[in-house]
């Protein structure tokens, strides 16, 4: 079994994480997305097609339909996506496959990697994509993955809980 529906609620998301969250996170996007739009239309639209995709199919069915905070305690870190891929996709209880931790993986590292070379021509943009970027992903590493129902994702660092 890849998760544990069955924990009370002191693993909700308190309102607090779900904002700092939700600011880092849409913070990394949009500066991103800025930076490379700014010096390339052509490339900022690509850009977005690669996030429009990859957070609606590559995280949210490779991931987030693994984790039973948005199917079974009406729940997310990032509202509103937890309600969108409950009504997208089904809950898939099983541990990720290869090919969902590669999708996983495809999305996350792309989000960080690829705007890289549009901000390091504006070393103002740059730093607030930094400053947005590590504060969020530590936080989800060192906090929230520690806390996770979700012992199908591959940062589950909560002891595994529910696993047999």
């Amino acid at each position: 079994m890849g998760c544990n529906k069955d924990l009370d609620s002191a693993v909700k998301f308190s309102l607090l994480d779900k904002l700092v969250m939700s600011i880092g996170f849409h913070g990394v996007v949009l500066i991103g997305l800025y930076a490379v739009y700014r010096e390339s239309a052509v490339w900022g639209l690509i850009y977005l097609g690669f996030l429009i995709f990859g957070f609606l199919i590559l995280f949210g069915y490779c991931l987030c339909a693994h984790c039973p905070h948005p199917y079974h305690h009406s729940d997310c870190l990032f509202p509103p996506f937890g309600k969108l891929y409950t009504k997208i996709f089904r809950f898939r209880p099983e541990p990720l496959s290869f090919s969902d931790k590669i999708g996983f993986y495809i999305i996350m590292i792309g989000l960080v990697i690829i705007p890289q070379y549009w901000l390091c021509k504006n070393y103002l943009l740059l730093a607030l994509f930094w400053i947005f970027c590590l504060p969020t992903f530590l936080g989800l590493l060192l906090h929230q993955c520690k806390k996770c129902m979700n012992t199908a994702c591959p940062f589950n660092s909560a002891g595994r809980i529910g696993k047999v």
